[in-house]
C-alpha cells in the first residue's frame, strides 16, 4: 500500500502535496474563466463586457451587477466534456493514477459524462462557503449511485487564492469517527444537516498556493472557510477507485 493510501485510511484522512504545474494551471484557469464569461453572457448580456474586462478573482467587486445566487448553481459550475479532457491529461492526474490505478469520475448530477465542477467564495459573503460536513453524508442521503467494488476519494485544488488562505479547513482524523447528521430538505434536494458547533471541532486550514490539491476521505469533516481581500476559485471531484487499488490485499475478504 502507498504512503497515500495509507494516509487516507490512518490517522490522518487526508494527503497534500499533489499540485498542477504552472502551466496546468494557467490552462485550467482559462477554462474556468471561459465558462465563467459564458454564463455571465447568458445572464447578463449587457453588462458582459465589464465582466471580460476584469479578472475572476476580482469577480466580487462586480457580482452587485448580477443575481449572484441565480447565476452559480451547481450545473452552471460544471466544466464541459472539453475541459474534463484536459483536466485528465494533466501531471496531477497522473500522479493519481500512479497512486490508485486507472479510476473514474463521479457523475452524481448525471449528466452522462464525469463531473469535475468549481467554486467561487467572495470575501466577507459567508454564504459562498460551504458548512462543515463529510461528503459520504450526500451519498447515504441518495446523491448520486456508487459503483459496486469502488471506494470513493475526493480531490480540492485551490485556483486562485491568496498565499495560506485557499479557505479549505478540515478536522484531522475525524474520519475514524461516526459524527451525528440528519437529512433536511434545501435548495431542491435533501442535504445532510451538522449540528456540532464548529467551536468544538478542530477545524484546521489547508495552507495552500494555487495548483495546489488536498486529497481527502469521503468520511473526513471539512467546509469553506472566511478570509482573504479576493475572490477564491477552487476545484473538486470525487474518484472512484477499484477496492483492490485502495485496500491492502490482505483488507480484502
Amino acid at each position: 500500500m502507498t504512503k497515500l493510501r495509507r494516509a487516507l485510511e490512518g490517522a490522518s484522512g487526508y494527503v497534500t502535496g499533489l499540485r498542477l504545474s504552472k502551466q496546468e494551471l494557467a490552462t485550467v484557469r482559462e477554462l474556468i474563466r471561459a465558462q465563467w464569461l459564458r454564463r455571465i453572457r447568458e445572464i447578463a448580456p449587457f453588462e458582459a463586457g465589464k465582466f471580460e474586462d476584469t479578472s475572476i478573482d476580482r469577480y466580487h467587486e462586480l457580482a452587485p451587477l448580477i443575481d449572484h445566487k441565480r447565476a452559480w448553481p451547481k450545473l452552471a459550475r460544471m466544466l464541459p466534456q472539453d475541459a474534463v479532457d484536459e483536466i485528465r491529461n494533466t501531471s496531477l492526474v497522473e500522479a493519481l493514477t500512479d497512486e490508485f490505478g486507472a479510476f473514474t469520475i463521479s457523475d452524481e448530477e448525471n449528466l452522462g459524462r464525469e463531473n469535475i465542477y468549481w467554486r467561487l467564495v467572495r470575501p466577507n459573503a459567508p454564504g459562498d462557503i460551504g458548512p462543515v460536513h463529510a461528503d459520504q453524508w450526500f451519498w447515504a442521503l441518495g446523491h448520486g449511485s456508487m459503483p459496486r467494488g469502488m471506494q470513493r476519494v475526493k480531490v480540492w485544488v485551490a485556483l486562485h487564492c491568496e498565499p495560506g488562505q485557499a479557505g479549505f479547513r478540515f478536522v484531522p482524523g475525524s474520519h475514524q469517527k461516526q459524527w451525528p447528521y440528519y437529512g433536511e430538505q434545501r435548495d431542491g434536494f435533501v442535504k445532510p444537516q451538522f449540528d456540532i458547533p464548529e467551536s468544538d471541532l478542530d477545524l484546521r486550514l489547508f495552507e495552500s498556493e494555487p495548483g495546489q490539491a488536498i486529497v481527502f476521505h469521503d468520511r473526513l469533516l471539512h467546509g469553506g472557510a472566511p478570509g482573504g481581500t479576493l475572490t477564491r476559485v477552487s476545484m473538486e471531484f470525487t474518484m472512484f477507485v477499484k477496492n483492490e487499488h485502495y485496500f491492502e490485499s490482505s483488507a480484502l475478504t
